[in-house]
């Protein structure tokens, strides 16, 4: 093959999409209605103005199903008429792989508008992993680990030697049980840590 036929072919395979990962899949605006909805649905009573996006965020699925992964008191804000403090909560998609996790600032008023189950601060721990903090893994599920850094992503499989419930950091082995990782429960088979 001459240089120039060589050319031809990259300018074309330039333009094609690489097997089936070039079709487009559709991504859906998770709104923050949908998200103050999910928070009352798990315990936390807020309206949709008390949520604020940090980013446009997107799912796979139209109406994702939201998990509280994490709560964080995050400080107040004071104005001229009144004072506001701040949740930072940490969201992910119940169905792995529909989205990536996400923070959003809930804001409470001083009177107390936004309360956890039988008022329990919106800060509180105890709403880490949502109203009754559901196991989401149990003790003996084989899952798949996903560890990251900046240059590298290994998956692998382990068994988990703890039950936990989304966000959550349990033990689990390999499944020959020579290694012993502590990882972050993301889903049912699904954990994740860095290295």
């Amino acid at each position: 093959m001459t240089a120039k036929h060589l050319a031809i072919v990259l300018v074309v395979a330039a333009g094609l999409p690489f097997g089936a990962q070039g079709q487009s899949q559709q991504r859906f605006a998770v709104s923050g209605v949908e998200i103050a909805q999910a928070l009352s649905d798990q315990g936390i009573r807020i309206s949709d103005d008390q949520v604020s996006l940090l980013a446009r965020v997107v799912a796979t699925d139209a109406h994702p199903q939201l998990d509280i992964l994490s709560v964080a008191p995050f400080g107040v804000l004071s104005n001229t008429k009144h004072s506001e403090a701040q949740s930072l909560v940490k969201l992910g998609c119940r169905r792995p792989g529909a989205c990536l996790p996400f923070y959003v600032f809930v804001k409470e008023e001083k009177g107390g508008s936004v309360s956890g189950p039988a008022g329990t601060p919106l800060a509180s721990p105890k709403l880490r992993a949502g109203k009754n903090a559901a196991i989401t893994i149990r003790s003996g599920t084989h899952a798949v680990l996903l560890m990251d850094d900046s240059r590298s992503h290994v998956q692998m499989a382990v068994i988990s030697l703890e039950d936990g419930s989304a966000g959550d950091r349990i033990r689990v082995a390999s499944p020959d049980r020579k290694q012993i990782f502590t990882a972050e429960v993301i889903g049912a088979n699904l954990l994740k840590r860095s290295y």
